[in-house]
């Protein structure tokens, strides 16, 4: 290689580098500007994703996230506040959505409190995981610091806002805390899900701009059916979402060519609109 063309191709990359530098810092302010106001440009650009298989990847919505999305902020408009009752299927990222959207309130929002509950411990610490995920892997420009962080609680020094972890209980469900944000999951697999709701519901003040989100499976004609129904009917504050399985494409499979819808199959197709 002759000395003419070394010198070409430094300066190619030194123009190359120049250029990623230059577009790193426009997405830098970029997310500055639009992150307080745009969840889905939030996601995004700043929360990193575990997929089902493979490496961190961006927090892009999917079919479902961006259904729940819509709902949620068109009653967020019209009431100023949100109370949403999930009734979803399985594996459609209806956590991490919630997840996403209330880290991104705390960030931006002082003196702001998030309860996360679950049925179970082992699940309330797999919402945390996902919680602590998308804390740890934040551009350092947002990235809060914080003045308490376990297994139980994250708290966010300057904003004064942060997470506290919990379990449905007999003994009633964060009776003893006050939160503006709250993530019950898993609803319909709660020991007393009258009693627990009741008490948890009682710990977020009657105000605009605090959020309650139940999501759950289904699990048989229990106190979360009753609650859902209500929402349905109309007679609860809480608006009723349902999720299908069919809004996820990987729910989806080819056919075998002599493959034939039964009756009550193809009954259930019209009824849902869903194609072969």
């Amino acid at each position: 290689m002759s000395k003419t063309e070394a010198e070409i191709q430094l300066h190619s990359r030194e123009i190359k580098e120049l250029e990623r530098r230059l577009l790193a810092e426009t997405q830098r302010r970029e997310l500055l500007s639009r992150g307080p106001g745009d969840l889905i440009y939030f996601a995004e650009r700043a929360l990193k994703l575990r997929p089902k298989i493979g490496p961190l990847e961006p927090f892009r919505f999917n079919r479902a996230q961006n259904a729940l999305h819509e709902i949620i902020e068109r009653q967020k408009r019209e009431t100023g506040r949100v109370r949403v009752i999930v009734l979803k299927a399985r594996q459609l990222g209806v956590s991490t959505y919630i997840s996403a959207r209330f880290l991104h309130r705390i960030i931006y929002s002082p003196a702001l409190r998030c309860f996360i509950c679950a049925h179970e411990k082992r699940a309330s610490a797999n919402l945390y995981a996902i919680v602590r995920r998308f804390f740890d892997n934040l551009p350092a420009d947002i990235k809060p610091t914080t003045s308490a962080s376990s297994q139980e609680e994250l708290i966010f020094a300057e904003q004064d806002s942060g997470y506290i972890v919990g379990t449905a209980s007999l003994e009633g469900a964060g009776r003893s805390a006050t939160s503006q944000l709250i993530h019950a999951s898993e609803v319909a697999f709660w020991p007393d899900v009258a009693a627990q709701f009741a008490s948890l519901i009682q710990t977020v003040p009657d105000m605009d701009g605090t959020e309650i989100i139940i999501e759950s499976t289904a699990n048989s004609f229990n106190d979360f059916y009753s609650l859902y129904r209500k929402a349905e009917a109309g007679e609860s504050e809480f608006w009723p979402v349902f999720l299908p399985w069919s809004l996820d494409l990987q729910y989806r499979r080819k056919l075998d060519a002599n493959f034939e819808m039964a009756a009550d199959e193809r009954e259930l197709a019209e009824l849902h609109d869903l194609d072969i």
